[in-house]
């Protein structure tokens, strides 16, 4: 399975994209109009619910890391290092896979910190010494430096390596399940807005490096049982103006030294999190009446609103909010407690917007092993991904939201008991 960061489903739909890897893969299979994400529509929520089958109110992760420090009286942050064990709250697919005896391997996925069934890795952040990352060095495509510096390098740049080392785990290591991700949309989006050439562009290059797996699988003599799956975890849509919620609750004096229920925001673009130490009913209620109607939200929420839409509760996970906020179109949260409550900013691309938003849809497209040629098939929910996985691996997932797409494979298949 190959993410491809922020591919939006309108995008894969324009007549002209330079995509010619992928739109050969569509016509040899299947792809959908559209794939939902759930909330957030963020990456690391998302990539999750891709291997478990389940959304958030089940596997816990809301951001792209482990919340921390949240409801005390200093500032929350995010801990991306944390490990698979503290932020996924339910088995995956390659624990699954795993278990059964089948090897697994991982390329720059997230929420997956140290997990045990992962075979072959070449992490996000990777290893110098590592075993895929040592291969890479004695082929002459990386450095032990430039390794060792890795996140100090264009995204671009990242996605080669990424590739490459995706390419060394197939030639060698001929894993039954390999998660690939890759995020150079995602980061020019973010920089430049969406629609434009600079996302085009970039496309071509996605297409390029999915062109590269697919010869590195034609070359290992795999090629005819081997599935390609080609996803994404969201789009994108374009913002000119940033809000800044921690500046609504300093002005409130609640995040004043003295404050009897300090109280601080987590924004993440289309959406926030706001956390209250020592929250009730009452105080919520009166929180949520700082941010009604002010400029650029779209919706305030309670915990048991936002379970509606597949947020866990407080009660069910210390990473869910007290309030749930979502930006109006054209806007997007941001840190900062100083200043102004919004501000303007050149154009630039985010996520994180409820998922019935047409530009939050992902896209999917499957080919090859098991899978009938059916060409477009109807939009489904991105939690059938995992339990799909399974049927074409006969593995036994457990019980999950999503479901086997059925209708794609070219046999029932088996499930292992």
């Amino acid at each position: 399975m190959i993410s491809l960061d922020a591919f939006a489903a309108v995008s894969l739909h324009e007549p002209q994209l330079p995509a010619p890897t992928l739109h050969a893969l569509m016509r040899r299979g299947v792809h959908a109009v559209s794939m939902q994400p759930i909330n957030p529509t963020v990456t690391w929520p998302n990539h999750t619910a891709m291997v478990t089958g389940v959304d958030a109110s089940r596997h816990h992760v809301l951001v792209n890391g482990l919340i921390v420090n949240q409801r005390t009286s200093t500032l929350p942050g995010i801990d991306m290092a944390a490990p698979k064990s503290r932020l996924v709250a339910v088995p995956t697919v390659y624990d699954a896979a795993h278990q059964a005896g089948l090897t697994t391997a991982q390329v720059d996925w997230v929420a997956i910190e140290g997990a045990s069934s992962i075979d072959w890795q070449f992490a996000e952040h990777p290893d110098p010494d590592g075993a895929i990352e040592r291969d890479l060095v004695e082929q002459g495509i990386v450095t032990h430096d430039q390794l060792a510096h890795f996140g100090e390098s264009s995204q671009a740049w990242r996605d080669r390596i990424y590739t490459h080392a995706a390419i060394a785990i197939i030639r060698k290591h001929h894993p039954d399940l390999l998660l690939l991700h890759l995020l150079a949309l995602d980061n020019i989006e973010h920089e430049t807005g969406f629609g434009n050439d600079s996302g085009r562009n970039t496309i071509a290059f996605l297409d390029d490096r999915v062109k590269d797996v697919v010869d590195a699988v034609r070359a290992a003599g795999e090629l005819d049982r081997t599935t390609f799956i080609i996803v994404s975890d969201h789009g994108q849509r374009s913002v000119h103006q940033l809000l800044h919620p921690d500046v609504l609750l300093r002005q409130a004096g609640l995040q004043a030294a003295s404050a009897s229920q300090p109280t601080f925001c987590v924004p993440d673009d289309g959406f926030a999190l706001v956390f209250q130490q020592h929250a009730t009913k009452a105080s919520i209620k009166a929180l949520k009446l700082l941010f009604v109607g002010k400029p650029g939200i779209r919706s305030v929420l309670t915990p048991a609103e936002a379970a509606q839409a597949g947020w866990p509760t407080p009660a069910q996970s210390d990473q869910a909010p007290d309030l749930l906020l979502y930006a109006a179109d054209g806007y997007a949260f941001k840190k900062g407690d100083t200043g102004d409550y919004v501000t303007p900013t050149t154009e630039i691309g985010a996520h994180g917007y409820p998922n019935s938003d047409p530009l939050m849809q992902g896209i999917f497209i499957a080919a090859g092993f098991g899978i009938r040629p059916r060409g477009e098939i109807p939009a489904f929910p991105n939690v059938d991904i995992a339990p799909t996985i399974a049927h074409l691996l006969h593995i036994s997932l457990g019980t999950v939201q999503g479901k086997p797409l059925t209708d794609i494979l070219e046999s029932p298949g088996r499930v292992a008991e």
